[in-house]
């Protein structure tokens, strides 16, 4: 009896969710067992919507870009709104691409965390799948609230430590001895993440920090003033505002120096030239796939198969060039080409992987280097 009470409360309530008028929520992962037999039935046609401030740099376009990599290989439209420059603006984006018709959103909070409130309960409204990129919530009270969204799935981040730590590392590989830092703002979690990875390789490996230089009016007087100051400067750590370096390599130039070394975190259309230049020792950045693996993260909850029954954040790592031929590859691949071909993205995709796992997910996303993008393209 008990059975049959359970069986039929559950009938009424798929009948009840079936017919209330608004989009059927997709069914719950299968077991194991069932896995390869729904596989097929759990891939269907979807609207993806992507939000960015757009594509006029080079991070915007390569976003967008590697974005569309994971919702084609799933067999998706890709819908992108490059409107959002607040949180006023994105939270328009979010109801545009709705009313569009997407069944799964993403965007950043770049602009700030009052966005995610309201973007929260379009979604669960519109029973939309979303995720946010290159995002980690700061407001205790927005992430708990976000926990008990059923349709919000989780972020990707970069490691910002490492990415710092990382840097700074090749800095000293290259000769660098004597650091200054600059740091593109005060408080900032992302920034000072990075400054802590480079301070401690910096400690480790016997480089010397000597100044700081916080967010100047002007970045090369800003280091004029610091070479000045501390002429036993032979390198330069860039915490972010990677588009700075040519003006750090000017400022250098005008000491007399003629052996220094810069490495900056964030990349910037001109980056290629400062590398063959050799006024640019190594560059982090690379991190459009924060937008690919964000996507893949809401496209699985969609189609039944959640990587995690829990919230999660994906931890994706910055892209390191130190060379120029190290940014060809990186132009040929992945900011002008393709660096997952579609294959590649179905092993992250439950009803194309039924054997797919969050552990296996994160080690698979944690292998992006170039030394990875060459083994895959050239073998």
């Amino acid at each position: 009896m008990k059975k049959f009470l359970v069986f039929f409360c559950a009938l009424l309530v798929m009948v009840f969710v079936s017919c209330d008028g608004k989009k059927e929520a997709p069914a719950p992962a299968p077991s194991a067992p069932a896995a390869s037999a729904a596989a097929e039935k759990g891939a269907k046609p979807f609207k993806y919507g992507f939000i960015s401030w757009g594509t006029a740099d080079e991070h915007g376009r390569t976003l967008n870009a590697a974005c569309k990599w994971a919702v084609e290989a799933a067999g998706g439209e890709f819908i992108m709104d490059g409107s959002a420059i607040s949180a006023e603006t994105t939270i328009a984006a979010a109801e545009n691409l709705i009313q569009a018709g997407c069944n799964m959103i993403s965007f950043c909070t770049y602009s700030g965390e009052a966005s995610v409130p309201q973007i929260s309960r379009l979604c669960q409204e519109n029973r939309v799948y979303w995720t946010m990129w290159d995002t980690t919530i700061a407001d205790k009270s927005v992430q708990e609230m976000i926990d008990q969204d059923p349709y919000f799935v989780g972020t990707t981040n970069e490691d910002q430590y490492a990415a710092g730590y990382r840097t700074m590392q090749i800095l000293a590989e290259k000769g660098a001895k004597n650091c200054i830092v600059g740091k593109y703002g005060v408080n900032i979690p992302t920034c000072d993440g990075r400054v802590e990875g480079a301070e401690a390789a910096a400690k480790e490996l016997g480089v010397n920090i000597l100044y700081e230089v916080v967010a100047p009016t002007d970045w090369k007087k800003g280091f004029q003033d610091a070479f000045v100051a501390h002429p036993s400067a032979d390198s330069v750590f860039m915490a972010g505002a990677g588009q700075q370096s040519p003006q750090i390599a000017a400022a250098f130039n005008e000491t007399g120096k003629t052996e220094y070394y810069i490495g900056s975190v964030d990349y910037y259309d001109a980056m290629g030239e400062s590398l063959k230049k050799g006024e640019l020792s190594v560059i982090s950045g690379g991190h459009m796939i924060t937008s690919t693996f964000s996507a893949l993260m809401a496209i699985n909850a969609y189609f039944g198969t959640p990587l995690s029954t829990e919230k999660y954040q994906i931890t994706i790592p910055y892209l390191m060039l130190s060379s120029y031929e190290d940014f060809e590859l990186y132009l040929k691949y992945a900011s002008q080409g393709a660096a997952y071909t579609p294959d590649e993205m179905k092993k992250f995709i439950g009803v194309y992987n039924p054997s797919l796992t969050l552990d296996f997910f994160q080690q698979e996303v944690s292998k992006w280097s170039v030394a990875d993008i060459k083994a895959r393209k050239e073998g």
